[in-house]
């Protein structure tokens, strides 16, 4: 029973080394305790088609737990979508999150290469205005060609050509001399013999290893995040190029997620802080996955920082729609100036003076002797001699005769109300686009069927921006969308 105990604590609680697991018992053997806690994930493991130098076949563990992981970021990973999918091309908020996280890219390699350039020559690289620079500076105009590649071409198979293609756009040429690393690594450690550590791939094996890495790119039913982030794992661990193996890793993980379920909106997340993790960590995770051939421990170990990558990336998402929306509702509308308008002089109207007798009546209870009466026309006014008469109000009658041929009067809002109604709308759903709030608040009696055309007017934008907005409410339920005849129509949805 206490062996069962420590299997779920070790897998479930934290999925723990051999090594930690004795650290923390704190006994000289972990054997019988150790072979529990293997015996319980085994349940639970998922044999992949990417084989580690020794040809031992890599396993990810999909305990509870694991995949608890999985899903989540699996979800963060589609509420980035959606937020980046919800920023129309062009607009002021998305050129503003693209050059903002395309800045920070750019800063994390800047870091990573030690290239120790200043702020004036990125925002140089931001403005596409570097020619030609030092060769080693210039990876950074070239990480964003890549980018660029990636979010062009993210709908094309990964393959060799794939790879090829995109490792050319890293090196800045049309054309590759060399493909995969020709010599081997140099380092101390492949030397070893006994319980050897690779720190990269014998330059014999880099192609079958690329070419299995295809095959599970391919053909793996796992989640987009997991193959994604194995596929980092996986290129780290070969290192099949001279330079910027490291480099292609993030961006062959970024082309995984935009190829399989993202689209291209992934391409601007600044994954590339993977880079920077702790080398020494890092270092400690990757030979365990070696020795063990369980990827699960780095996917454990890196998935906690892309979740916490995503969470920043939302929350700044949020201020920007925040701030965005704070500066429409502030802002003060520029006065028009008034045209002046000749305005025809009005026909004659017949009038009445409603108050006349009354006023006639008061001057002669006050007058004290008979007065002359003075002969009354429409065009001379009344005179009454010595007598200082109340202030007379004259109202004016106009009669108009007009049929309408409704008996009803539409109901509708003032503007006093719309603008109220519309900011309430706002607070409400953080979803809703301020132009979205402004038309909805104005035209959502129920019964009518509004249209793109009349979005369009009544927003001054583009057919195609007024088609986006109707879509996005009626997905939002504000509006149900239906088809007459030939032409759309949006009829409010009843809302609380």
């Amino acid at each position: 029973m206490a062996g069962n105990d420590y299997a779920m604590r070790f897998t479930e609680d934290k999925y723990a080394t051999k090594l930690e697991v004795g650290r923390e018992l704190k006994v000289s053997s972990v054997d019988p305790f150790w072979s529990n806690i293997l015996s319980y994930r085994s349940n639970f493991y998922h044999y992949l088609s990417i084989r580690t130098i020794e040809k031992n076949m890599l396993l990810f563990c999909g305990c509870p737990a694991i995949n608890s992981l999985v899903n989540n970021l699996e979800a963060k990973l589609l509420r980035v979508n959606r937020e980046c999918m919800m920023l129309a091309p062009n607009t002021k908020q998305f050129k503003n999150v693209d050059y903002t996280f395309k800045k920070e890219v750019l800063n994390i390699l800047n870091e990573f290469e030690q290239l120790h350039v200043g702020e004036d020559f990125i925002d140089s690289v931001m403005r596409n205005e570097i020619v030609s620079a030092i060769p080693t500076n210039m990876v950074l105009v070239n990480y964003l060609q890549a980018l660029n590649y990636i979010r062009r071409a993210y709908v094309n198979a990964i393959d060799e050509d794939f790879l090829a293609e995109l490792y050319a756009k890293l090196l800045g040429t049309e054309e590759l001399v060399t493909f995969y690393r020709t010599s081997e690594d140099r380092n101390p450690e492949n030397r070893v013999l006994i319980d050897r550590v690779y720190t990269s791939a014998p330059v014999n094996l880099i192609g079958p290893m690329m070419n299995s890495l295809f095959t599970f790119i391919n053909s793996s039913t796992l989640p987009t995040s997991l193959k994604a982030t194995i596929t980092f794992f996986y290129i780290n661990f070969v290192k099949p190029f001279a330079n910027y193996s490291e480099e292609m890793a993030v961006l062959m993980a970024k082309a995984v997620l935009a190829h399989e379920a993202f689209g291209d909106s992934v391409v601007m997340l600044p994954f590339e802080k993977l880079l920077l993790l702790p080398k020494e960590e890092a270092a400690r995770i990757y030979v365990e996955v070696q020795k063990t051939a369980d990827v699960t421990y780095f996917v454990d170990y890196a998935f906690k920082y892309l979740s916490k990558y995503c969470d920043t990336f939302l929350d700044d998402i949020a201020t920007a729609k925040v701030a965005e929306m704070r500066a429409d509702f502030y802002q003060v509308d520029e006065e028009k100036p008034i045209q002046e308008v000749e305005i025809p002089e009005p026909a004659r109207v017949e009038t009445m003076d409603l108050f006349a007798e009354e006023a006639e009546e008061k001057v002669e209870e006050a007058a004290p002797a008979p007065v002359q009466q003075v002969e009354k026309t429409r065009e001379e006014p009344r005179e009454v001699v010595a007598v200082e008469t109340p202030k007379k109000k004259t109202v004016k009658v106009t009669y108009v005769q007009e049929e309408l041929a409704v008996a009803y009067i539409p109901v509708a809002l003032d503007e006093k109300q719309a603008v109220l109604l519309e900011q309430d709308l706002l607070e409400r759903d953080p979803e809703l686009k301020k132009g979205e709030a402004k038309f909805y608040a104005r035209h959502c009696t129920k019964g009518k069927k509004y249209t793109i055309a009349q979005y369009k007017k009544s927003l001054h934008c583009a057919y195609e921006t007024a088609r986006t907005s109707m879509d996005h409410l009626a997905e939002l339920l504000y509006y149900r969308k239906e088809k007459i005849k030939n032409k759309y129509v949006y009829i409010p949805v009843e809302r609380e």
